[in-house]
C-alpha cells in the first residue's frame, strides 16, 4: 500500500514565461480579491488592497471604498466600524448576483441550442427543459398566439371592406372566424 506523500511545499519562483506569468498573475489577483471580500463580509472587516503588476499596473480592491480607507490611513483619522448589520446587505446582492449569473448562463445555453435548431426557440426540445424553461416557453406561445388573433382579425377586417379580394399574395391565407380554429391545444 503505498502512502501519499500529501501536501508538498511548492517552490516560490518568478514564472520565465510571460504568459505563464499573466495568467497566474490574474488567476491569484482574483483569488486574493475574492477572499478579501469574503473576509471583509464575515467578519465586518475594512479592507484595502494595492496590487501593482509588474506592467506597473495598479489593481484595487477596497471594502466598504479604497479612497475612504486610504484617506483614512493617511490622515490617521480613526472612525469607530460601523455594526456587522451594516454589511448584511452585500450577502443580498451577493446572492441576487448568483441568481442573475445563473439566469444568464441558462439563457447562453438557450441561445446555443437555438443556434444548432436553426434559430427557432419553438423548435427545442421541451424534454431538455426545466420548469422555468417551460413557464417561459408557454408565455411565449401565449404571447405568439395573441399576436397571431390580432393579425388574423386586421387581415379579416381588410377583406371584409374589400381591399384583398383580387390580391394574389393572400389567396392563401384562411381567415378563420375565431383564433381557436387556428390554434387547437390548451395551456
Amino acid at each position: 500500500m503505498k502512502k501519499s506523500l500529501g501536501r508538498q511545499k511548492i517552490e516560490i519562483k518568478k514564472l520565465n514565461v510571460k504568459s505563464r506569468r499573466q495568467v497566474t498573475f490574474s488567476k491569484r489577483r482574483a483569488g486574493l480579491f475574492n477572499k478579501a471580500a469574503e473576509l471583509s463580509i464575515l467578519s465586518g472587516a475594512e479592507i484595502a488592497i494595492l496590487v501593482f503588476s509588474s506592467t506597473d499596473k495598479i489593481y484595487t480592491f477596497g471594502h466598504p471604498n479604497v479612497d475612504f480607507l486610504i484617506d483614512r490611513f493617511l490622515t490617521s483619522n480613526f472612525v469607530p466600524p460601523k455594526p456587522v448589520e451594516a454589511y448584511l446587505p452585500l450577502e443580498e446582492l451577493n446572492r441576487d448576483l448568483k441568481d442573475v449569473t445563473a439566469e444568464f448562463e441558462t439563457e447562453k445555453r438557450r441561445a446555443e441550442r437555438m443556434r444548432k435548431t436553426g434559430g427557432f426557440w419553438w423548435d427545442e426540445a421541451m424534454e431538455c427543459m426545466g420548469i422555468e424553461d417551460l413557464k417561459r416557453f408557454r408565455s411565449s406561445l401565449m404571447e405568439l398566439r395573441g399576436k397571431v388573433a390580432e393579425r388574423v382579425e386586421e387581415l379579416a377586417a381588410v377583406r371584409n371592406q374589400g381591399f384583398l379580394t383580387t390580391s394574389p399574395s393572400f389567396h392563401h391565407l384562411s381567415v378563420a372566424t375565431e383564433i381557436d380554429d387556428l390554434f387547437y391545444f390548451s395551456i
